[in-house]
């Protein structure tokens, strides 16, 4: 029930959105509507997706950051190489075209395929002698 309607929504009503929380969905009771079971399974797979996407390794400064899948810019050109630079603006990393050196940003970043290429990392004890 809500304050401005007092009409009782079930999980069988039709919910458009499927980004109920575990703790919810666990407290939930058997159900024999195909709706409703089906709107479940949405949210767990929707649940497992976020989860693997938080579990990404983040690219950081120095990397290079290699797409599965070309990225359309707007200059029409496609894209799927980048070496990640900082972002002295915010948070969300900047990435350079090694090739043209355009530096861009990528929306929805953890939601896309890609794989961490890491720089050489030499320890700081490497360069005492």
């Amino acid at each position: 029930m809500s304050s401005t309607n007092p009409t009782r929504l079930t999980e069988a009503m039709g919910p458009c959105e499927s980004d109920c929380p575990a703790a919810i969905l666990d407290e939930l009771t058997e159900t024999d509507s195909t709706y409703a079971s089906e709107w479940r399974a949405r949210c767990r797979a929707n649940l497992v997706r976020r989860k693997l996407e938080r579990a990404k390794p983040a690219p950081k400064p120095g990397q290079t950051i290699v797409f599965d899948e070309p990225i359309r810019f707007n200059d029409g050109e496609d894209r799927d190489r980048f070496t990640v630079i900082a972002n002295p603006k915010g948070k969300a990393p900047l990435f350079r075209d090694p090739t043209t050196g355009t530096v861009c940003r990528i929306t929805k970043l953890k939601t896309r395929a890609y794989r961490l290429i890491n720089p050489t990392i030499v320890p700081k004890d490497a360069t005492d002698g």
